[in-house]
């Protein structure tokens, strides 16, 4: 016969919740980006130049609004769609809003001159040369 041992059990009740919380969690975060319009990006550095990808299914160029600065980028879309078909039947009208925001800090600081905008097959690349210049100065303990 085996000896049932208080610890084990308590141990296994406690990763099942623990196991339960994230993945709770995870559907969580999914749930979040879906219903308040985060737009997922990659940020990528390869020589000097810094590079963030975002992507924005469904939206016209025009509907893009980016602004940068120094230290970070702010990415807005509002797209809508409206869908209208006709039969002798029936009349059908849809209508649908999405808002997209983002703001990202660039991992270094960056020239805002340089930064540069392209969008092509709902992906939004903007890119920005890092700064030669070192913002802000050291300040010596007395």
């Amino acid at each position: 016969m085996r000896r049932l041992d208080r610890e084990d059990d308590i141990d296994d009740v406690f990763s099942q919740m623990q196991k339960f919380v994230e993945q709770f969690q995870d559907f969580g975060k999914d749930m979040t980006s879906s219903f308040t319009g985060a737009v997922p990006v990659d940020v990528t550095e390869e020589d000097g130049h810094i590079t963030v990808k975002a992507d924005l299914p469904g939206v016209e160029k025009e509907e893009i609004n980016v602004k940068a600065d120094e230290e970070k980028i702010e990415i807005m879309a509002e797209s809508s769609q409206e869908v209208k078909e006709e039969n002798e039947k029936y009349y059908r009208k849809e209508r649908s809003s999405r808002t997209f925001q983002r703001t990202v800090a660039w991992p270094k600081p960056v020239d805002p001159e340089t930064v540069g905008a392209e969008y092509e097959d709902g992906v939004l690349k903007v890119t920005a040369e890092v700064s030669e210049e070192e913002s802000g100065r050291d300040i010596e303990v007395e």
